[in-house]
């Protein structure tokens, strides 16, 4: 059955379009094939896609679709949705109908947080909205937080120790959201590879991709426990 995962947070440069890009790269490589669909109007994602197209440095197993209308997001979905393992979306920054709709067609909402009050305040409200879905439609969307551009002084930072009680205080006022233990560092691959060259994934083995792969597997090894810990709960 095809998931489909969000990418939400009203606050711009949080780090979206790089944590889709991440993600997509390492389940490609695991075989699944991945629909990107770009609904963010700064289209990021898409400015990615054709630089890597220019640099023929286009990676396997992915696709691209740009959809910036919730109608249309909805009717690209149920229209491709049998031709992929995993659709991953790149919301706009915008609190609207359109990130409703995304957020109402995923089963998983993630939010990049930076040790900064406007991006932790962001990531609350995309946890606001996905609370607020599941209560009108009685489902279980699930929302997780994902710490990112995280550097090793920025651990001393104020905000960053706020993000863990942040979250917990959510969870405390009946939220269903949580933070990943996992972080993604400030890295120079991050950058560059939004620079067309294809994903994480195909970059020359360096010690610093192999630092980044290992960051980027955990990551997604973690977001499939918490999945599966998800559906059984529900199932029970």
């Amino acid at each position: 059955m095809t998931r489909i995962y969000a990418a939400v947070s009203n606050k711009g440069g949080a780090g979206k379009t790089t944590l889709v890009t991440l993600l997509a790269g390492e389940y490609a490589l695991r075989g699944d094939r991945v629909l990107l669909i770009d609904a963010d109007g700064r289209l990021n994602l898409s400015g990615w896609w054709r630089l890597c197209q220019s640099k023929n440095n286009v990676p396997e197993n992915i696709s691209l679709i740009v959809a910036a209308a919730g109608r249309t997001i909805a009717t690209e979905i149920a229209r491709l949705r049998s031709l992929f393992d995993l659709i991953i979306i790149d919301a706009p920054g915008i609190d609207g109908t359109v990130q409703e709709t995304i957020i109402g067609c995923s089963e998983l909402v993630l939010s990049p947080i930076q040790p900064g009050i406007k991006e932790i305040e962001a990531a609350g409200q995309a946890a606001a909205n996905v609370c607020a879905i599941n209560d009108r439609r009685g489902s279980h969307i699930l929302h997780l937080n994902v710490r990112t551009r995280i550097t090793i002084p920025g651990r001393n930072l104020e905000a960053y120790r706020y993000i863990r009680p942040f979250v917990v205080g959510l969870r405390q006022a009946g939220y269903e959201t949580d933070l990943l233990d996992t972080e993604l560092f400030e890295r120079n691959v991050y950058r560059e590879i939004q620079n067309g060259l294809g994903t994480l994934q195909m970059q020359e083995l360096s010690e610093p991709i192999r630092k980044a792969r290992q960051e980027v597997l955990n990551l997604v090894e973690e977001i499939e426990a918490r999945q599966r810990a998800a559906i059984r709960g529900d199932a029970a």
